[in-house]
């Protein structure tokens, strides 16, 4: 690099340097801009200086703006350059300020940064809803859940992670969800349960510490309007068709229901040793009920005729984890009822 020529306007100066790379002429600008020194390349002598003259006419513009600054505006400044991290320039900081202002309209860039903030914590683990939906169907087995309701939460929130692929819970909102679920071709009812399923879910995880309190986006997802039906019962020769065609593992869930109208969620959860045939009635005790409360259910004497050649000391009584399914398999000449076998039994005053 050789001498540099000076050029300058009396107050500002850009040095030219002339050098020679591979025996061509090389010429670089020199000056110094926003406390920062820079430096511009050129092969050509003439356009050099044309474009220090340029730099010179700029900086003379920021010099007169400089003078021209009130001193409120100075000590702005100076305030904005002791908060700002070490090599941050401020005009990159002024620019992307107001292009984050900008782009966010009415919000602030606070209220952003909370959301921001909010949503991408570091300690918050984003598990893939395929390893929460097995994470969550775990913990319900281990609260002595009935199998079928485990199974239900497995089904629910494996179909979820199916829907969403690659995504964790804290990536949902309820505005997808809804149009997820409004999308699957199943009855209100079926929506419902799964809703509520969800629902239980986001609250297990809220815990857990899957999700941040507050966060769940379950909650607030569209309720379903049920419409509701006739009751259907099945007949005496429909049971009995039923029972004939069932083996050991699923004749006691069709005769309990039948003629002790236990509830499905009731039969699941029921053991042996909480049927007494010698004493007549069967014992479903508080935390297998719906009601949350314990009876005694007496056990009529055709209900006796079909338990008696089946009776266990002690073990589940229904061994299938969707019964209702294995039953409907059993319906020869005739539907499913849902309910039907419970209905069937209050109407026979059982």
């Amino acid at each position: 690099m050789y001498m540099a020529t000076v050029i300058t306007n009396g107050k500002q100066t850009v040095k030219l340097y002339q050098s020679v790379n591979r025996g061509k002429a090389m010429y670089q600008l020199a000056y110094y801009a926003g406390g920062e020194r820079v430096r511009k390349n050129f092969a050509d002598k003439a356009q050099a200086k044309r474009v220090a003259n340029q730099v010179l006419g700029g900086l003379v513009a920021d010099s007169r703006l400089v003078d021209a600054a009130a001193t409120p505006e100075i000590e702005s400044l100076v305030a904005a350059k002791q908060v700002l991290a070490p090599g941050y320039a401020l005009h990159v900081a002024v620019e992307e300020h107001a292009q984050a202002v900008a782009r966010l309209g009415k919000a602030s860039l606070s209220e952003a940064v909370e959301f921001y903030v909010k949503h991408h914590r570091t300690d918050v683990p984003r598990l893939p809803l395929s390893e929460v939906s097995e994470l969550f169907a775990k913990s319900r087995e281990q609260s002595g859940l009935s199998p079928h309701y485990v199974y239900l939460c497995r089904k629910y929130t494996r179909k979820l992670a199916e829907g969403f692929p690659g995504l964790c819970l804290s990536d949902l909102t309820t505005g997808e969800l809804d149009k997820w679920l409004g999308g699957l071709k199943l009855g209100p009812t079926t929506k419902n349960d799964m809703r509520r399923v969800l629902g239980t879910c986001g609250t297990w995880a809220e815990r857990q510490g899957y999700l941040l309190k507050g966060m769940n986006p379950f909650t607030g997802m569209i309720r379903y309007k049920e419409i509701k039906t006739d009751v259907s019962i099945f007949t005496p020769e429909q049971i009995g068709s039923m029972l004939k065609d069932a083996d050991e593992s699923l004749r006691p869930f069709i005769a309990l229901g039948a003629f002790a109208g236990l509830r499905t969620a009731e039969l699941q959860r029921l053991d042996w040793s909480e049927i007494n045939l010698d004493r007549g009635f069967i014992t479903v005790a508080a935390s297998k009920a719906k009601t949350r409360r314990r009876r005694l259910v007496p056990i009529s004497e055709n209900l006796k005729s079909w338990l008696t050649p089946l009776k266990q000391t002690a073990g589940p009584v229904c061994l299938h984890v969707s019964p209702q399914q294995a039953a409907e398999a059993k319906c020869k000449g005739f539907k499913w009822a849902r309910n039907g076998l419970r209905h069937a039994a209050l109407a026979l005053g059982h």
